[in-house]
């Protein structure tokens, strides 16, 4: 996303903004989103190679410099499945399909509100979707790619219920979350 075209659609009322890893906003950039979601807006980040190298901020949790394969050769196991999701989180009740599988992830560093933050885990346990209040709106992260590179969530109707649960959610409930 180029400037211009941020500030268009900053100012256009936008509900929810979608940062998919390839459009990575540069640092003046991430101010005014940030200003934006403290204003009302929510932000869904997406990571990937970009993401992984740890230099941008605007995220609800800490990261971990790289990311985390799974399957092949030089991995950590097998691509991994999601878990029901927690209590605190506004997919909670959505279905998860049991062929939803993510092969790569960045992972968040771990801290005291790390579970309040979460609201979807891979079967291992380590956040998928992450997300907090900041101000009026909310920043969410996506801990795999807006595409199959990473995952292939971006095909499941999953995706596609979280996208659509998480915008009515943020609206209609803002108090049921950290």
């Amino acid at each position: 996303v180029c400037s211009s075209d941020l500030e268009t659609v900053l100012t256009r009322g936008t509900a929810v903004l979608l940062i998919p890893d390839g459009s990575a906003p540069s640092p003046s950039d991430r101010e005014e989103i940030a200003a934006w979601i403290e204003r009302g807006g929510v932000a869904v980040r997406f990571a990937g190679p970009n993401l992984a190298q740890g230099t941008d901020t605007l995220v609800p949790v800490r990261l971990r410099l790289g990311d985390r394969a799974l399957g092949g050769v030089m991995s950590w196991g097998q691509p991994s499945a999601l878990a029901e999701f927690p209590p605190n989180s506004p997919f909670l009740g959505i279905p998860v399909p049991k062929d939803v599988r993510v092969q790569q992830q960045v992972l968040a560093e771990p801290t005291p509100d790390l579970g309040d933050k979460t609201w979807a885990r891979l079967q291992d346990g380590t956040p998928l979707v992450t997300g907090e209040k900041r101000g009026q709106g909310y920043l969410i992260l996506i801990h795999t790619t807006a595409n199959t590179g990473w995952s292939n969530m971006a095909l499941s109707g999953l995706f596609v219920n979280m996208l659509q649960r998480d915008r009515k959610s943020t609206r209609l409930n803002s108090s049921h979350r950290t």
